[in-house]
């Protein structure tokens, strides 16, 4: 198999890729939340799922922010090449 047709495997299953990906993420909470808590260094590890929603946010924004770059850095009229 090529990398390609897994590609375009994939592409096709998204709607279901997304809702593997979404129940493994309530997994990981489900998890975080039944941790014990009583040996906890930092202040925030005693919050419950912190490090599973600050992983989210931070990717929502990493993926945000790279685009937003890329659109005003890398983007051209669309006459550029003419």
């Amino acid at each position: 198999m090529n990398v390609l047709s897994i590609i375009e495997y994939l592409r096709g299953k998204a709607d279901k890729l997304k809702i593997v990906f979404y129940v493994l993420l309530g997994i990981l909470v489900v998890f975080d939340c039944l941790l014990s808590r009583e040996h906890a260094h930092y202040i925030v590890d005693k919050i419950y799922a912190f490090w599973t929603i600050f992983s989210i946010i931070g990717c929502f924004l990493l993926i945000k922010v790279a685009k937003g770059l890329a659109h005003t850095i890398l983007g051209k009229d669309e006459d550029f090449y003419e």
